[in-house]
């Protein structure tokens, strides 16, 4: 398995395993800020999608699944150990991080608007 989708096994399970628990994670000291780990996030889903790809991925053999992640690490100028940990605390919240995960999706959804082919010009027929 890859090494970053092993991380987010962790983290899942560990927000799992406090979610069930009344005591809450303390607050990370390098704590991302939200709308950048909703940006970071969105950057992640986009790579997963481009990974999945089942159209040409010839210029994507040289690279693997976490070398892709860490790019996104790379262009925020965050750490892993920071980005695992902005990713336990959002997720030890689970309303507060469902509202992010909205707000993800709504962002992917308006790229996706951009690229969308524009509708046919409605014909005298129709």
């Amino acid at each position: 398995m890859k090494q970053i989708t092993w991380i987010f096994l962790l983290a899942v399970l560990l927000s799992g395993i406090t979610s069930c628990n009344r005591h809450s994670i303390p607050k990370p000291d390098q704590l991302i800020s939200k709308s950048k780990f909703e940006k970071m996030m969105v950057d992640i889903y986009l790579i997963q999608g481009l990974n999945n790809l089942s159209r040409d991925k010839t210029s994507l053999k040289k690279l693997t699944q976490t070398d892709l992640y860490f790019s996104v690490l790379k262009k925020y100028s965050v750490a892993d150990t920071v980005f695992v940990r902005s990713l336990i605390y959002y997720s030890s919240f689970p309303k507060e991080y469902e509202k992010m995960h909205v707000d993800i999706m709504n962002m992917l959804n308006q790229a996706q608007d951009q690229f969308r082919p524009v509708d046919k010009l409605k014909t005298k027929e129709e």
